[in-house]
């Protein structure tokens, strides 16, 4: 395996205080890579962090009028070159040798996507249950990853199914949908550390049963952008509706 291609979706990152660590992160991960950075209009200095850090000349920095998380993908992955796209949720941190743990789980032929252990950033048993059950559980009884297990695939994969489903909310779960069909996930055995932000905004058991409810909507096929207003409330993390 040549190049792994790193896709950061970008929309207002500043404010969980995440961008400047991943950054770091990335510029530090080992073996070829290529880190795509792929910017929607942003209002809080977003793109003064990305492109005043270090590593700056090493970030392809793509922007785009994409106005939800899916569309921010899906451009990423075009633009993309390696043989395997990671596809990073936006306020996880990956292990410092993510990249060689996915060279290494890739090597297998067999293995066409998958993600890592799953772990917040606040230590409360609901949480420690909820990435339990996320990483051991889902994964097994229905093939589907969330964002933030950072999913990665090969490109050719990706591709076939036409980049990451344009929804504004449950886009992971109906990319894991459409990657299963060449075989279940793997995990690799490194955990990410991703923002408990939501849960402590919102109230850890308050913003539990949400999700749950949402989950209930989504298998009724409500409408997603309905359903993501209500998840985001007025925050606007993953979409802007300003400019839909």
């Amino acid at each position: 395996m040549s190049v792994i291609s790193v896709v950061l979706p970008c929309l207002n990152e500043i404010r969980h205080g995440y961008l400047p660590r991943i950054l770091d992160n990335l510029a530090l991960q080992s073996g070829a890579k290529q880190i795509i950075i792929v910017i929607s209009p942003s209002t809080d200095g977003t793109h003064d962090v990305i492109i005043q850090h270090p590593a700056a000349a090493d970030f392809k920095l793509v922007y785009t009028d994409a106005t939800n998380r899916a569309q921010r993908l899906t451009v990423g992955i075009e633009t993309s070159q390696g043989d395997v796209v990671l596809l990073h949720h936006p306020a996880t941190l990956l292990p410092p040798d993510a990249l060689s743990q996915i060279r290494a789980l890739m090597a297998n032929d067999t293995v066409t996507w998958g993600g890592f252990r799953h772990s917040f950033d606040v230590d409360h048993w609901l949480l420690r249950f909820t990435s339990w059950y996320s990483t051991t559980q889902r994964p097994r009884l229905s093939q589907i990853l969330y964002l933030d297990h950072c999913i990665f695939a090969r490109r050719g994969a990706l591709m076939d199914i036409g980049g990451v489903p344009d929804m504004d909310i449950f886009e992971d779960t109906a990319l894991s949908n459409a990657l299963s069909q060449f075989g279940p996930p793997y995990l690799a055995p490194g955990t990410i550390v991703t923002s408990a932000r939501r849960f402590k905004e919102r109230g850890i058991y308050k913003h539990a049963a949400l999700n749950q409810l949402l989950k209930l909507m989504y298998h009724a096929r409500l409408d997603p952008k309905k359903m993501n207003w209500l998840y985001e409330g007025k925050s606007q993390i993953n979409v802007n509706y300003d400019q839909k």
